[in-house]
């Protein structure tokens, strides 16, 4: 009896040692790359960190003297709050009494100057200022800056993950009473036709959501990089509220945008079906460019003359 009990305690220490080596084997297995993964990861955080204050150290103020700021000067009511804008004035404003088509961008921090972004700006300024220069037609342009609850504002209504958003609040603010304020204190051409909405990745897609929904107010979108995946079957089974046949609409994406590129197309899609004409609207795909602010700088190049057309 001795002999066969310390027969089986050998088996089953000889079993025990095996299956903590196999568990031991899995762990390392698993644990070393997870390890790996995280310290690269950590690695490129760091990186972009660097980059990014190196980019910051010698960053300069890059806007147009004829950029303005109105830092935390106009009043949302529905929120509350105040907000800031940058307001493009063409060469030659302060000097002739022309009336001018209006450009509004949302994340309109981003749209001139790189100290207000603290990253690469869109150089909008640069190219209605060249654009002059060479005989063409300018415009003024709007940057709205976004909000600290960025997702609950470029979201046209509560979702899921985003149960706060209040889009459609905001668009209706910038159609029914923001856009009034800059017809009344600048020389503006009010109509519809000469008015455009744009935006970049969330507030691309706002830009989608604003000609659909208000068609009597916005005449051109400029949807760059739009999020469509936010609420891709609500947006992309939209009604227009009016005739969208006199509409303009510019859709760019990065080509290194993944997902992305095929969301713009459907939205680009959908703008034909509900009756935006064939010569009316443009779609690009930049080539080897990702989600970023250069993507839009060079989307705008492109627009710009396409829009004064």
């Amino acid at each position: 009896m001795k002999f066969i009990f310390a027969q089986s305690y050998c088996s089953q220490g000889v079993y025990y040692g095996t299956k903590k080596k196999i568990i031991l084997g899995v762990l390392f297995l698993l644990v070393i790359p997870a390890l790996c993964i995280l310290a690269f990861v950590g690695y490129l955080k760091y990186q972009d960190y660097r980059s990014h204050q190196e980019f910051i150290a010698n960053a300069y103020p890059s806007a147009s003297e004829n950029v303005m700021v109105l830092r935390d000067s106009i009043y949302i009511p529905y929120q509350g709050v105040k907000r800031t804008i940058h307001v493009y004035l063409p060469p030659g404003y302060a000097n002739d009494t022309l009336e001018y088509p209006v450009i509004y961008m949302m994340d309109g921090e981003s749209a001139f100057d790189m100290m207000e972004n603290m990253a690469t700006e869109w150089q909008i300024d640069e190219v209605i200022d060249s654009t002059v220069a060479a005989g063409g037609r300018g415009a003024i342009v709007v940057g709205i800056e976004d909000s600290d609850s960025r997702d609950e504002e470029y979201t046209p209504w509560p979702i899921d993950d985003c149960p706060n958003a209040h889009g459609e609040q905001y668009i209706n603010w910038v159609a029914q009473t923001f856009k009034p304020w800059i017809d009344t204190n600048f020389r503006t051409l009010p109509e519809a036709a000469y008015t455009t909405i744009g935006g970049i990745s969330r507030s691309g897609m706002m830009a989608y959501y604003a000609i659909m929904s208000h068609p009597e107010t916005f005449g051109q979108a400029l949807i760059q990089s739009p999020s469509m995946w936010v609420d891709e079957a609500r947006l992309l089974a939209m009604e227009p509220a009016g005739d969208m046949s006199e509409k303009r609409v510019f859709v760019s994406v990065g080509e290194l945008e993944s997902t992305m590129v095929p969301l713009a197309q459907k939205a680009y899609d959908r703008l034909a079906a509900v009756g935006v004409p064939e010569p009316n609207r443009k779609m690009v795909v930049l080539p080897a460019l990702g989600h970023w602010h250069l993507t839009w700088q060079q989307s705008f190049k492109q627009a710009y003359p396409w829009l004064m057309e």
